[in-house]
């Protein structure tokens, strides 16, 4: 059994922007990876545990939303996939409902991407109908952080940002 903590979370990831689907105050908070990184120091690290495991299986900070730059709460309170979701489903279950509430978002248009755009320069490209290019770079790590969000909807006021792990489940 794995038990051992290591170096795997948000300094480890190769993403651009977080999503984390809170499903207790039915909001998913979406930023750049960057813009927490740069404020994670300033917070402890703190235990975190899955369902059923006795000791801490992560280590992560706890980071309020509203310290993190530029981020996007998206309320999606009457939706009904928040029904899907159960405090004391496998880990592997909530992220998998975490990432479908994602790509539903995506493919409505409603998910916030960054990106950088420039006019058509080139009047040849302009006359046949273009006259902005957007180039992207859209790396997305998607976290269930069930009880995160805030103190009022019945959160915990802040987002737990994984430092560390390990996987005694071995469940992925």
């Amino acid at each position: 059994m794995n038990t051992t903590l290591i170096d795997y979370g948000i300094h480890e990831e190769d993403s651009y922007i977080r999503a984390h689907v809170c499903p207790i105050v039915k909001i998913i908070y979406v930023f750049k990876t960057q813009e927490v990184i740069k404020v994670l120091d300033k917070y402890p690290e703190v235990p975190g545990r899955q369902p059923g495991i006795s000791f801490p299986t992560a280590m992560g900070r706890l980071v309020p939303p509203n310290d993190i730059f530029d981020i996007r709460p998206l309320y999606w309170n009457s939706y009904p996939w928040w029904e899907s979701f159960n405090e004391n489903d496998s880990t592997e279950k909530k992220g998998k409902l975490a990432v479908l509430v994602v790509t539903s978002i995506m493919k409505i248009g409603r998910f916030p991407l960054w990106f950088d755009a420039k006019e058509v320069e080139d009047i040849n490209i302009d006359i046949q109908g273009t006259d902005i290019i957007v180039c992207g770079k859209w790396k997305i790590q998607v976290k269930c952080d069930f009880r995160a969000g805030p103190k009022e909807l019945g959160g915990t006021g802040n987002l737990f940002i994984q430092t560390k792990e390990c996987n005694p489940l071995g469940k992925h």
